[in-house]
């Protein structure tokens, strides 16, 4: 079989993919896809960094400076993947979050209406009870 071998990554790249890698695991960081242009986009705004990973360009920038730069596709589809590992972990987080939310909410509910049918039960004595037949009042025994 064929054997490609890998390329050494540029000094440009490997600090690119250390910066993706950091900010991709922050959680601060606001991570965004746009699915047309099949771009992703880390927003940080407590520090005033915004990347943005393109098909083949990679462009970074602050409230002064912008770098942006065309790479290799193959290079730009692993930070990606790399942005997309991390919003899943976010996003399987937040669904276990939601799942035990949900899950309290009909504990909640079930624990309510177990309460109401406990206050709603009566038991009636019928023995004593006075009933009325046209007018009259009689004594049910």
């Amino acid at each position: 079989m064929f054997g490609f071998k890998k390329r050494e990554l540029t000094e440009d790249e490997k600090y690119i993919k250390e910066i993706v890698l950091y900010f991709s695991e922050k959680e601060s960081v606001k991570k965004l896809i746009s699915p047309i242009s099949d771009e992703y986009f880390l927003m940080d705004d407590e520090n005033q960094i915004y990347i943005c990973l393109g098909n083949g360009r990679f462009s970074l920038s602050n409230h002064k400076f912008l770098y942006e730069k065309i790479f290799n596709l193959s290079f730009t589809e692993e930070l990606k993947k790399q942005v997309r590992h991390s919003m899943e972990a976010e996003m399987q987080a937040l669904k276990k979050s939601l799942f035990k939310n949900e899950t309290n909410l009909l504990h909640k509910v079930l624990n309510l209406v177990n309460n109401a049918r406990k206050a709603q039960i009566i038991s009636p004595n019928f023995k004593n009870q006075k009933s009325t037949l046209n007018g009259k009042v009689q004594q049910t025994v």
